[in-house]
């Protein structure tokens, strides 16, 4: 067997999304492997934003129920492991290298028999299915990567389809219009396979999902409206919120959401497969989602991976709901293509300072002079400066810090706590 360090070499030289046409590249690739996605229960899951946290909660709550569970998901954050989770843990080295080594010798073959050339993604969703096969697990929670009808978690039939969320992003590929990236997403839906959407869709997206549905004779159910308020309480310095009966580690509003929608497909599963529902909900409890509103108390800190401008209405209240009349020192970086003015609008009202950083990635970042720049616009009145990631986590200062505009940056200082190698993720 190759070593794992010369396989992820050969995976990050993969172009990472590349044309695609359809899905047939793909089945080609499951199919030279063995088709280990048919030994598999999958919970598919599509959105915007909230797909790893209601993931992790699924997961979380399956795996309490006593089930063996895989959970793929994307982006990662320090390394390439956290792609594939068994029973809650990244895999080890030597089993992704197993797995890839596999995926590898299909790809090859593919390329020079065909011309076909596996994509990153391609290469990473089948190493999944291998993964999670070969561990015999009883349920896949299986995250899309970037839209949904073409992307290549779509080859499956899963036991539950989940969309989560619905907002602009990855115009380029998915449509500019809220209607057009829902019918992308839509695209996972298949016939008879039950669909459970976040209760946040837009009317206009939810409308297109929901006629999908019904041209394929899908049965839809959608949570109720969370609750507009939660009880806080602390322990161990990690804060929790209470609602209803519920205790969830992650924490604001859309969380409650999250759980919500998470809690109707455990229902759904667990009359299907025959489980106790109860038993399984006290799992979510345990959920954790690293650089989702990630609390570290002892350094007065937190990180939040969010990234576009819906991602930061959410952290703004977030930070309102756990700590009402605060003022914070933000960190932040951007890549280019984000809209970072709007994030920054958002920001400014909670805003004590800003120190600006670039984001460590081949993807082009914003310059900390140009973010400089639209703050100075913004609020000319809030003191800025330029750093790097670790001087500015390092900084003394009488805020607390708020680490965002990233997963990338959020993956780099992770990496930094745990004084491990930092593994660029693309997406």
């Amino acid at each position: 067997m190759e070593n794992a360090g010369e396989l992820l070499e050969w995976l990050g030289e993969r172009e990472f999304f590349g044309v695609k046409l359809g899905l047939d590249q793909t089945r080609e690739l499951f199919r030279r492997i063995g088709s280990p996605e048919k030994r598999l229960r999958f919970i598919h899951i599509a959105g915007s934003n909230g797909k790893g946290s209601t993931g992790a909660l699924l997961e979380a709550a399956l795996r309490n129920a006593g089930f063996r569970t895989g959970f793929y998901s994307s982006p990662h954050l320090a390394d390439v492991n956290e792609r594939f989770r068994i029973d809650g843990e990244p895999v080890d080295d030597l089993r992704l290298a197993g797995a890839l080594e596999r995926v590898r010798g299909a790809a090859d073959a593919m390329q020079a028999e065909c011309g076909m050339r596996v994509t990153y993604f391609e290469a990473a969703t089948a190493a999944a299915a291998l993964l999670f096969a070969g561990a015999e697990t009883d349920f896949a929670v299986w995250e899309t990567g970037m839209g949904g009808r073409l992307d290549a978690t779509n080859i499956v039939t899963p036991v539950a389809t989940v969309i989560t969320t619905i907002s602009l992003e990855h115009t380029e590929y998915l449509g500019n219009t809220l209607a057009a990236i829902a019918s992308e997403k839509a695209g996972i839906l298949k016939p008879g396979v039950p669909l459970f959407p976040g209760r946040s869709i837009p009317p206009e997206a939810y409308e297109v999902i929901a006629a999908r549905a019904r041209e394929l004779g899908v049965g839809i159910t959608r949570p109720p409206e969370a609750p507009a308020k939660a009880v806080l309480s602390v322990e161990n310095g990690i804060p929790y919120q209470c609602f209803e009966g519920r205790k969830l580690r992650l924490l604001g509003a859309h969380q409650r959401g999250n759980l919500l929608l998470a809690e109707c497909v455990l229902n759904y599963l667990a009359e299907h497969f025959h489980f106790d529902a109860a038993k399984a909900a006290a799992g979510f409890s345990k959920a954790q989602w690293p650089a989702r509103f990630q609390v570290f108390p002892k350094e007065n800190m937190v990180f939040d991976g969010a990234h576009n401008p819906e991602c930061a209405e959410v952290l703004a209240s977030t930070l309102r709901e756990v700590w009402p009349g605060e003022t914070f020192s933000f960190i932040y970086g951007s890549f280019a293509d984000k809209n970072s003015e709007a994030f920054l609008r958002t920001l400014a009202p909670l805003a004590a300072d800003f120190t600006f950083i670039p984001v460590n990635s081949t993807r082009p970042s914003r310059a900390p002079e140009v973010l400089a720049e639209l703050l100075h616009g913004i609020a000319p009145d809030i003191p800025s400066r330029p750093s790097d990631l670790r001087t500015a986590l390092e900084a003394e200062t009488p805020h607390r810090k708020v680490l965002c505009g990233s997963l990338h940056l959020c993956g780099e200082a992770l990496a930094m706590r745990r004084k491990r190698r930092y593994v660029s993720s693309r997406y």
